[in-house]
């Protein structure tokens, strides 16, 4: 059913509405009165004859008229009698305040298994439980402030804090909203439907999501390509840190976590992902904008210091200095002091004023490129008369950093032309970093076609024996060294002889182990040490490989089955540092050829094969890649790693490989 009744409804019941001013009941009702034009229906059991001056009613049952949408506010324990009454009523939708489900547990588990189950056979779709409500363009379904701006920035939050609290922020800021969803405990009605639903609004003009857990994984990466190719949807996530992930016998299980993955969801997805608070909320000024905004940024100030200061967060973020073509130089020479050079950035002096940033904003309107315009308040200058330029260069790719005693009121006179207006330059380079690298939305098509040998080699396993995986990567075209098993001297002798010298020896356990803190491996053994060396690493392990020493870099390619957004390819550093540097990319499978190559330069790996003019080959690295998060969604791995793949002029070969199912 369409989610046209949650959030246009043309008659809305409050069940649990309150006289006692202090219920929240009371609160939603008095909201609603406030805001909505349609019918609003109290209903308390206690009723008797009106609530904040309606008509006021027993049961929904009662009401005389159509009701789209039922507000439930009541104990917990009369929440399912509730919404069997909006059944028998006729109720299109829901929203159920009411907490103490779910999320506390024990009884609460069954009572939502309940309430789930109710609404289904009724056909009625409901957000929450423990839920603070829905702000909409027509109403104020919610128990916070009444009186909130318009506006088009859209509020989807998990939680009713963080809902409150940007409510309270967009009134201190000025920021209108559209919506404000809080979703609860996504019992019925679920994050990416409703993402999907607000952007195609078209009062809304850009999404900010607070997520701490994902729903379906699924849904969301297959739901949300459309939806961020329709309008912004910048995310934020809740419980950065993944409390008892279980390791396993793999690199990967230590390095995963939920929130690397996430990040990389809304990455494929083509969302916006910030880190902390500030970022989030500072990105609402460009897209409440119209500014055409570059990474190409012009930096004009009256301080020097400030724009050294910003020149250094620029290149940090990775955006661009421009360079200041010699046609403008010329005419900047013509209005700046002796003691001004015309450079980016361009500083106007110490005793710049109103006039000087006029002339100067002329003469550089036209460049294609974002300016970044500071002002800090001096005695010849405010902040004020600088943010009144601006006003005449709007649509030029303007930012506006305004900084000193009436930095206030020159952000209100920016926000009134919608032009984006920071109080800190940093602040403003990174969410200009953010807007101008989102990345492009991509579908993720799984369908596992697994290789027939691939299937006898893993029949009835729960893991692989290392050569098992050798075999493996070698029936999915993942080259390896040259390599063989012995269970004596005799035989490792052979086995090395056809290899050729040196070698490298390694014990070969029947259960996944981190060979290197077992001391278990053995470099540059030439001719005259095999036996040696094979009598010393077998007091370990009877069994024995012997492999190909190659030269080259060492990488990491490893993958794991998310719990939510499944099958995850990851990248970096190899050897024995790659828990230390943990420089890892991740990719959700199946990855493709350009995204492994973006996922070997987010990690560094391709600096490092670039490095010195080493020519190594990457395209088979990126081959490898390709074929692993396929190996993974073909044989649904639960765990792999290859560590070390060894990257040379010749190829990518998997020196030593895990794999747990």
């Amino acid at each position: 059913m369409s989610l046209n009744y949650l959030f246009r409804p043309s008659s809305i019941a409050v069940v649990g509405a309150s006289r006692n001013r202090e219920k929240i009941g009371n609160i939603i009702t008095r909201n609603l009165i406030s805001t909505f034009r349609g019918k609003i229906y109290p209903v308390n059991n206690k009723a008797t004859d009106k609530i904040e001056g309606l008509t006021a009613y027993k049961t929904l049952k009662d009401i005389p008229g159509d009701v789209d949408l039922a507000i439930i506010s009541v104990p917990r324990q009369f929440a399912i009698s509730v919404m069997e009454d909006a059944i028998a009523k006729g109720v299109k939708s829901a929203i159920v305040i009411t907490a103490g489900f779910k999320e506390v547990g024990g009884e609460g588990v069954k009572l939502e298994e309940d309430l789930i189950n109710t609404a289904k056979k009724g056909g009625i779709r409901f957000l929450g439980p423990n839920t603070m409500g829905i702000v909409s363009p027509d109403y104020n379904g919610t128990f916070a402030y009444a009186n909130i701006n318009r506006g088009n920035i859209a509020l989807v939050v998990q939680s009713g804090g963080i809902g409150a609290y940007m409510l309270d922020w967009a009134q201190r800021t000025r920021t209108g909203i559209s919506f404000l969803v809080s979703m609860g405990n996504q019992a019925d009605v679920k994050e990416y439907e409703v993402i999907d639903y607000l952007s195609k609004d078209p009062e809304t003009k850009a999404i900010f999501v607070y997520l701490e857990g994902v729903s379906d994984g699924e849904k969301f990466i297959d739901t949300l390509p459309d939806a961020t190719q329709r309008k912004p949807v910048i995310f934020i996530k809740g419980g950065a840190t993944s409390k008892g992930a279980e390791a396993v016998k793999t690199h990967t299980g230590s390095l995963a976590g939920s929130y690397e993955v996430f990040r990389s969801a809304i990455k494929t997805v083509g969302g916006i992902f910030v880190e902390d608070l500030s970022d989030f909320l500072n990105l609402s000024r460009f897209t409440t904008s119209s500014e055409p905004i570059s990474e190409d940024i012009l930096v004009v100030t009256n301080s020097g210091g400030h724009g050294v200061l910003t020149s250094d967060a620029i290149s940090r973020n990775n955006l661009n200095m421009i360079e200041i073509p010699e046609r403008i130089k010329d005419d900047l020479r013509k209005i700046l002091p002796d003691t001004s050079l015309p450079k980016n950035p361009l500083d106007l002096s110490g005793d710049a004023g109103r006039d000087r940033y006029m002339e100067a904003l002329k003469i550089v309107q036209d460049l294609s490129c974002t300016k970044l315009v500071i002002v800090q308040s001096l005695p010849v200058v405010s902040d004020s008369e600088v943010a009144k330029v601006l006003l005449n260069f709007k649509g030029k790719g303007i930012v506006g950093v305004v900084m000193g005693v009436d930095e206030d009121s020159a952000m209100r006179i920016l926000e009134s032309a919608s032009i984006p207006a920071f109080n800190m330059p940093e602040s403003a380079v990174r969410a200009i970093r953010y807007l101008t690298t989102k990345p492009n939305p991509r579908k993720k098509i799984r369908v596992a076609q697994p290789i027939n040998s691939a299937v006898e080699i893993v029949k009835g396993k729960q893991f692989l024996k290392d050569y098992e995986a050798l075999k493996l990567m070698e029936v999915y075209g993942i080259r390896t060294p040259k390599w063989g098993i012995a269970e004596s001297e005799d035989e490792a002798q052979r086995v090395a002889d056809n290899i050729g010298y040196p070698v490298v020896m390694k014990i070969s356990a029947d259960t996944p182990v981190h060979k290197t803190e077992m001391k278990g491996v053995i470099m540059n053994v030439e001719k005259d040490q095999i036996k040696s060396t094979y009598k010393d690493l077998s007091k370990i392990t009877k069994r024995v490989m012997i492999q190909e020493q190659l030269p080259g870099l060492e990488i990491f390619v490893g993958g794991l089955k998310d719990p939510v957004f499944g099958h995850t390819v990851l990248v970096g550093s190899g050897g024995i540092y790659v828990e230390v540097l943990k420089n890892v990319s991740y990719g959700l499978a199946p990855v493709y050829e350009d995204e492994a190559l973006e996922m070997l330069q987010e990690s560094k790996v391709h600096d490092m094969l670039n490095a010195r003019k080493r020519n190594y080959d990457e395209g088979s690295l990126i081959r490898t890649i390709v074929s692993v998060s396929r190996l993974l969604v073909d044989l649904n791995v639960k765990e792999m790693d290859i560590n070390p793949l060894i990257v040379n002029e010749k190829g990518a070969y998997a020196v030593d490989v895990r794999v747990v199912f």
